[in-house]
């Protein structure tokens, strides 16, 4: 007999925040490997997830996910810098905005940002003038069964 499941991780948690990101930013992408698009990005990618509670009626599951911004170009200049750190407090008030989501195409019941780390470096800007931030998010998802 064929398992019947419910599809969540990736159409209504990674790609319903990209879907909620797109409409605000250009170049996001879900995707665990990097590449660059473009002199700015955003790359989606789950981390984890974790069940909270589960009974014969629903399964309740916190998801860990990565968003990491990215611009290529030179952070050392006043105006640069402060264009990309006003993007980045733009993209934690929209995904506030959208705390809650039940449609089609996303779903949570909370999301939260927890951390946003600023000038990452690790592999991905090795070779090159690429600034990173990261924000790591939680988001709940309600699924009854």
């Amino acid at each position: 007999m064929a398992v019947t499941y419910d599809k969540i991780a990736y159409p209504l948690i990674e790609n319903g925040l990209k879907k909620i990101i797109d409409n605000e930013f250009n170049n996001v992408y879900v995707s665990p490997i990097f590449k660059m698009l473009g002199n700015e990005c955003i790359r989606i990618n789950l981390l984890s997830s974790t069940n909270l509670e589960t009974s014969n009626a629903f399964e309740q599951r916190e998801y860990n996910v990565i968003v990491r911004y990215y611009f290529l170009g030179d952070m050392s200049v006043s105006y640069v810098n402060e264009s990309v750190k006003n993007k980045i407090d733009k993209l934690r008030k929209h995904l506030l905005d959208n705390q809650t989501a039940n449609t089609s195409s996303a779903k949570w019941v909370e999301l939260s940002v927890n951390e946003i780390e600023y000038n990452i470096e690790d592999d991905e800007n090795e070779d090159n003038n690429i600034f990173i931030c990261e924000l790591n998010l939680t988001l709940i998802n309600y699924n009854p069964i």
